[in-house]
């Protein structure tokens, strides 16, 4: 297992937010401190998911620099069909390298369009060609729903795979957020073993509830700066509490988060998962149970990096354009897959 820490551009004390976090931070007003170890206050029935869905879909900049192409498919999986969205650049005559990304939002929300200009500049990067589903969200359509719609996603790939020139050898399945656990989710569903590189960023590899998980999730297991401790916990509260609404929305019908088929971190067998990259921040909620997963893909003997960005929170993939770190985390996954 090989680590690489990422330290910050614009700030040098330990264990602090990144410069340009804290603003942003400090801009939404004083932490709710009072809160921090208060169960949920709003029922999930009560949440107004229109405008949670809403205030999701901030898109970053493109920062791309050459052409690429997008096109629209509609596809069948099961007795359903959903939309994809393909891209890529200039043909080389050659097949290219394949990417499955699959965009987060609690598993409620969330949408292709919001992660496009991240889609493209991986596609520029890796000169790969990237497909992205618009799998069914909750509480609609809850676990196993979307799991179905990524894995059918992957066998429409791999069956045009020579109408999308690209080499059905070399696929990665990558994911942020809770697409971090769809594609955990597709690597252990893929019985045919067809994903070379899976890479997750700040996945949400565990739906457990803080107080309900075996490791005992809690803020004391993050350093965190004194003068800045209540931003740093007020972040992690907020993710807190949506690992909540997550479990009550999208986690229904009997299944347990502690199911291996819902939290890829229970999972049973490990040891058929392809090469692994992990893309993590320092002050992210999941990262408590993604370095649980990291030791449990050791030990099953899985080539695993983990790339450790300080200073930054779980949502920075979103800010592709105003937060350099974004743009440097797709240029490392761009290396790797190439290399596939």
């Amino acid at each position: 297992m090989k680590i690489c820490v990422k330290e910050k551009l614009e700030e040098i004390t330990p264990h602090a937010f990144e410069k340009k976090v804290l603003e942003r931070e400090m801009a939404k007003g004083e932490p709710m401190v009072g809160m921090f170890y208060q169960k949920n206050q709003i029922p999930s029935e009560d949440l107004d998911l229109a405008l949670l869905r809403t205030e999701m879909k901030r898109e970053g900049e493109d920062i791309t620099t050459s052409e690429i192409w997008e096109i629209s498919k509609i596809i069948k999986v099961k007795d359903h069909m959903i939309n994809i969205h393909i891209y890529g650049g200039k043909g080389t005559g050659k097949k290219k390298n394949a990417v499955l990304f699959i965009h987060g939002g609690a598993f409620f929300g969330g949408d292709v369009k919001t992660k496009g200009n991240q889609c493209r500049y991986l596609a520029e990067q890796a000169e790969a060609v990237v497909i992205s589903p618009e799998y069914r969200l909750a509480p609609e359509t809850p676990f196993p729903g979307a799991a179905d719609d990524v894995l059918g996603t992957l066998d429409w790939m791999t069956e045009h795979a020579g109408e999308l020139k690209i080499d059905e050898d070399k696929i990665a399945v990558m994911g942020e957020s809770a697409g971090g656990t769809l594609a955990a989710n597709c690597c252990l569903m893929d019985q045919k073993e067809r994903i070379k590189l899976a890479v997750y960023i700040y996945g949400a590899l565990d739906l457990t509830p803080a107080e309900k998980t075996p490791y005992h999730w809690d803020y004391s297991l993050y350093d965190m700066y004194e003068g800045q401790k209540d931003y740093i916990m007020n972040r992690l509260f907020r993710f807190k509490e949506l690992a909540g609404y997550m479990e009550e929305l999208y986690v229904q019908n009997g299944y347990s988060t502690m199911d291996g088929n819902v939290s890829p971190l229970y999972a049973e067998d490990l040891s058929k998962m392809p090469e692994t990259l992990m893309i993590e921040a320092e002050f992210d909620y999941f990262k408590i149970c993604n370095d649980e997963f990291v030791k449990r893909l050791t030990e099953a003997g899985i080539n695993t990096e983990v790339i450790l960005y300080e200073g930054l929170d779980h949502g920075f993939f979103d800010r592709i354009g105003s937060l350099p770190q974004a743009e440097d985390c797709i240029r490392e996954i761009a290396e790797r897959v190439k290399r596939m």
